[in-house]
């Protein structure tokens, strides 16, 4: 989610062109518009908006032109000379900003994968063939208690968390809470069905709980930036 701030003085004769710019920014984005606005002399601005000229705009808490505050910059501010910042400046910081988010949700989408696939490998490691072996590994290592009782359905549970946490984690701004609600079904499902022996329930919960988090990967067409 983008946190735009935009500082001000009240005297400061850049300030109309400056929200008209943000605004034609935010639609050549296809972002709705959004941002707070701080009087630089107002009591009620928090005290790092003293720090910046005006006008100034804030993505997420950083400067678009990359300065840095000062400790008290009560003047006017320049952009390459100007004294408003382009549209495309600002289009630009916008977009970066929502692809860094979408790299960060990408990251978390292809990771919640990981756990529900391991959740499958680690019961398929538990079968009596397999046992003895892992077992004996683990044994050797001061592990072994993790493939007994308890222990084995606590590190299959942290395996199904793990998941839910990286299709759940700003689930509102992808693809919605279906996702995340199908994730804690199927992690539901999958460990009833170990805890039942039943394998065809348990991989039917394995292979939904990849399916929710495919689904959370698939790209919001209303939130993507340049995504023609």
């Amino acid at each position: 989610m983008l946190g735009v701030e935009f500082i001000f003085d009240k005297d400061c004769p850049n300030i109309k062109e400056t929200r008209v710019n943000l605004m034609k920014a935010f639609s050549k984005v296809k972002l709705s518009a959004k941002w707070k606005e701080w009087d630089r002399n107002s009591d009620k601005s928090p005290d790092y908006a003293r720090k910046y000229g005006s006008p100034t705009i804030l993505i997420n808490g950083k400067d678009i032109a990359d300065v840095l505050p000062e400790s008290n910059a009560n003047c006017c501010r320049l952009y390459n000379g100007q004294g408003v910042p382009s549209v495309q400046l600002i289009a630009d910081q916008l977009s970066a900003k929502v692809n860094e988010g979408n790299k960060l949700f990408g990251f978390l989408g292809t990771f919640s994968i990981g756990p529900g696939v391991g959740a499958a490998l680690l019961a398929k490691a538990s079968c009596p063939l397999c046992y003895p072996a892992i077992a004996g590994f683990l044994s050797s290592i001061g592990l072994g208690f993790l493939f007994k009782g308890t222990y084995f359905y606590i590190l299959m549970s942290a395996f199904f968390l793990m998941s839910i946490i990286g299709i759940g984690y700003k689930a509102k701004e992808r693809r919605g809470y279906r996702p995340f609600i199908l994730g804690i079904v199927s992690s539901v499902i999958a460990i009833s069905g170990h805890y039942f022996e039943n394998q065809i329930i348990f991989y039917i919960g394995i292979g939904l709980l990849v399916a929710a988090s495919i689904w959370n990967l698939i790209p919001n067409k209303e939130q993507c930036i340049n995504c023609n």
